[in-house]
């Protein structure tokens, strides 16, 4: 007598967790293979660099200036000096560094969504479109955002 033996889980319930495992791992992969975007890209809405125009006039003009220009005090925002100390850095870059140093009487200060607003305008204030979501405040998303030479 042949004996035929039985599998301990029924194949349909293996086909189920087979999916459910790949489906994870594909999700997974799919996050750590984003495409970088640059700031080109419409990364940013038009209300949140609002909010960050908003915050420089009261944090950063009295030394960067209105025009974003600086002085012999502070660098210039905007323009080619701009680029020249951002080009290839990440949003996330830029938004630790300024978190780090300004106010300069007072770093640290003005809360995530805050500094990452002001970046948004520093972008647009350097021709960036503004698209139609807002930039995420989260490191990791941030880390997405590249800024780059004018197009």
């Amino acid at each position: 007598m042949v004996r035929v033996s039985r599998p301990l889980v029924p194949v349909s319930a293996c086909a189920v967790i087979a999916g459910l495992v790949l489906g994870a791992a594909m999700a997974g992969r799919s996050v750590q293979a984003q495409e970088k975007r640059t700031m080109w890209d419409g990364v940013y809405s038009d209300t949140q660099a609002k909010r960050g125009q908003d915050a420089y006039k009261t944090s950063c003009a009295p030394c960067h200036k209105a025009d974003l220009l600086g002085d012999a005090g502070a660098p210039a925002l905007a323009g080619p000096e701009f680029f020249s100390r951002w080009n290839g850095s990440s949003a996330d870059d830029v938004v630790k560094t300024i978190r780090a140093s300004m106010p300069q009487d007072a770093p640290d200060t003005l809360g995530t969504q805050t500094y990452v607003d002001l970046v948004t305008f520093l972008m647009k204030s350097n021709g960036a479109p503004a698209g139609a979501a807002e930039l995420s405040i989260e490191s990791p998303a941030l880390k997405q955002v590249m800024v780059s030479n004018p197009k």
